[in-house]
């Protein structure tokens, strides 16, 4: 074999000629293969968001009222219920709360998170069925039943602790006292909102 053309072999063997005249060396098609996963992997999926609902809809004391059934609640049973959602439901208390119910592990700023879930939350009003034994009352005016109890519920939020989802707080409680929370998760269906199985939160009040 030729001096000339051992040494033409050598250097194919060690990489490959560009139509430049530049020598590729087989480390660099892997770096370009790295380069064009990664232009061409998904993006990240959107923040999570929560139902733009203009009435909070009937369905959802439905569930509730389904709830306390399992509980021993009879139907016939009356529960006063705050005729708007109510956004001061919405605390730092009550989202540490919600972090220890998920068992979330990640960083966590409960006042943060709070005042970002209040910043989009309105009043709005709720569709009240007949289901239960529902007795709509004003805002702030629960303390006033000492025999019968109230229950309240937050507007709709986003989940930070918890994957493309939603939900609301819910507060029972007897004459304002001895509060039991509850949170409802709502999971996007396309266009629609599912109410989840509701959860006892462990807070206390």
């Amino acid at each position: 074999m030729k001096k000339d053309e051992g040494r033409r072999m050598k250097n194919e063997g060690a990489g490959h000629r560009s139509k430049h005249g530049l020598i590729l060396h087989p480390s660099s098609f892997i770096l370009l293969f790295f380069l064009a996963a990664c232009a061409s992997s998904p993006a990240p999926p959107p923040p999570p968001k929560a139902p733009e609902w203009k009435v909070i809809p009937a369905a959802v004391l439905d569930t509730f009222c389904a709830s306390f059934r399992d509980e021993g609640i009879s139907m016939s049973t009356t529960i006063n219920v705050v005729k708007t959602a109510q956004p001061m439901l919405i605390t730092p208390s009550s989202m540490q709360a919600l972090s220890d119910s998920f068992f979330y592990h990640g960083p966590i700023d409960p006042a943060k998170a709070a005042a970002t879930a209040t910043a989009g939350a309105t009043e709005l009003q709720i569709a009240v069925p007949h289901d239960c034994a529902w007795r709509g009352i004003a805002p702030q005016t629960g303390s006033r039943y000492v025999d019968t109890m109230t229950l309240e519920i937050s507007p709709p939020i986003a989940n930070p602790y918890s994957r493309n989802s939603a939900g609301l707080f819910a507060r029972l409680a007897l004459a304002g006292e001895s509060a039991t929370w509850y949170w409802l998760p709502l999971v996007p269906r396309g266009e629609t909102w599912t109410s989840g199985r509701l959860t006892v939160l462990p807070y206390r009040q």
